[in-house]
């Protein structure tokens, strides 16, 4: 395992996992379903949590604790958070809420990205020593 940045402790949080008869440590997705969630709101959520980047892969699917369906075998991250791949499958189909926080953590990072600056000189300069 890599240091911390400057000493600072980087923990990724986890964010829809899910618990089991044998561990109910971890919430039940049927009580974070809220049918008056905004639609598009889910889909633009649900479009944030497909687009992660691939964390791990298990030899398993896993199915939908709601309704049985494949719902993925990877974890996908933004570095800052940690999801199953089938996260968005929830959020999408069945109207999952996530938490306030992690919904302000997104629209902070896609606002961030829309107001990056390009420059496009590192580009030419190395893509003609190719």
């Amino acid at each position: 395992m890599s240091e911390p940045r400057d000493g600072a402790d980087h923990r990724v949080r986890i964010l829809g996992f899910w618990g089991t008869p044998e561990n109910r440590a971890l919430p039940d997705p049927a009580d974070l379903v809220d049918a008056a969630w905004d639609e598009s709101e889910r889909h633009w959520v649900a479009d944030y949590l497909d687009h992660g980047q691939v964390a791990g892969s298990w030899m398993g699917v896993s199915r939908c604790r709601l309704c049985a369906l494949p719902n993925g075998y990877r974890d996908l991250t933004d570095g800052s958070f940690l999801w199953p791949e089938g996260l968005a499958h929830y959020v999408r189909d069945h109207g999952v809420r996530l938490p306030a926080e992690f919904v302000d953590h997104m629209e902070q990072r896609l606002r961030a990205l829309d107001e990056l600056e390009t420059d496009g000189s590192w580009w030419l300069r190395n893509a003609a020593r190719t």
